[in-house]
C-alpha cells in the first residue's frame, strides 16, 4: 500500500480517524475531509503531524463542493487508488415525529454524499482501485427511533453492490462494512446508557467494536490481498446476530 493515494472522507474523528491512522501507517497519501469543525480538523493535522495528510473542507452532500475537492486532489495527486466513503450524521426520532428536513438531512449527508463522492471518483481514480463504503449494522437489523439512519445504512449496501457491478470495467472494487455500535463522539449521542449497557449484554464477544476492529477490515478490502472481493458487506458484529 505504500504511495497508494487514498481519500477518506470524515476523516477527522471516530473510525474514520482510525482509518486514516492505518492508512498513513501503511505508507499511504491520505486525503481527508471534515464538514465545519475546523478546530477538529486543526487539531487532527497537528496530532498526525504527517506530510502525507491533507485535509480539505468540503460537505460530501454538496456536489460543487466534492467536485473541487476532487479537483484539488487532481492538481496535487493525479488520481487516486482508494476511496473510504465514511462521512455520516446521526439525528434521532420516531417516523411519526421526525421533522422531513431533519429526515433528508441525514439521507443527504450518510447516503447521497457517498453516491455523490462514488460518482466523481470513477474518472478520478486508477484502474484496479478500491472503494469501501462504511454503513453501520443498523443497515442490517433495523431500531425505533434512528429510521433515517438505519434506511440510509440500508442504502449504502445496496448501492455499494451497483457500484460493484458497473465499476468492474475499470477492475474497481467496492464493498461495504457493518460495524456494530461503536463507541465514538458520533455514536454516543443516540444511545442513552441502559441501552449501551444492554447492547453489551447481548454480544457474545462481550464487548463492543472499536474503530481499530473496522479500519483493520478497510485496509484488508482496500488491499490486494481481498483482489477478488467485490459487492460484498461484511458486518463485524462481535456474534451479535
Amino acid at each position: 500500500m505504500n504511495n497508494k493515494i487514498a481519500l477518506v472522507t470524515g476523516g477527522t474523528s471516530g473510525i474514520g480517524k482510525e482509518i486514516v491512522k492505518e492508512l498513513l501507517d501503511k505508507g499511504c497519501i491520505v486525503i481527508t475531509c471534515y464538514h465545519n469543525n475546523e478546530s477538529l480538523a486543526n487539531e487532527t493535522e497537528k496530532e498526525f503531524n504527517n506530510d502525507n495528510l491533507l485535509i480539505i473542507k468540503c460537505d460530501v452532500s454538496n456536489e460543487k463542493e466534492v467536485v473541487n475537492m476532487f479537483n484539488a486532489i487532481k492538481e496535487k495527486y493525479g488520481k487516486i487508488d482508494y476511496l473510504v466513503n465514511n462521512a455520516g450524521t446521526f439525528i434521532d426520532n420516531f417516523i411519526k415525529d421526525f421533522n422531513i428536513d431533519e429526515f433528508k438531512k441525514v439521507l443527504d449527508v450518510n447516503l447521497l454524499g457517498k453516491v455523490i463522492c462514488t460518482k466523481y471518483a470513477y474518472e478520478n481514480m486508477n484502474n484496479n482501485g478500491a472503494i469501501v463504503n462504511i454503513s453501520s449494522h443498523l443497515g442490517v437489523v433495523p431500531c425505533t427511533e434512528s429510521p433515517a439512519y438505519c434506511v440510509a445504512a440500508a442504502g449504502i449496501i445496496n448501492f455499494t453492490k451497483a457500484t460493484a457491478l458497473e465499476y468492474a470495467d475499470k477492475k474497481i472494487r467496492a464493498n461495504s462494512i457493518c460495524p456494530a455500535f461503536t463507541p465514538t463522539p458520533l455514536s454516543l449521542r443516540g444511545w442513552k446508557q441502559e441501552e449501551i449497557d444492554q447492547k453489551l449484554k447481548e454480544t457474545p464477544l462481550g464487548r463492543f467494536a472499536t474503530p481499530e476492529d473496522t479500519a483493520k477490515l478497510c485496509l484488508f478490502l482496500l488491499s490486494d490481498d481481498a483482489s477478488f472481493i467485490t459487492g460484498e458487506n461484511v458486518w463485524i458484529n462481535g456474534g451479535r446476530l
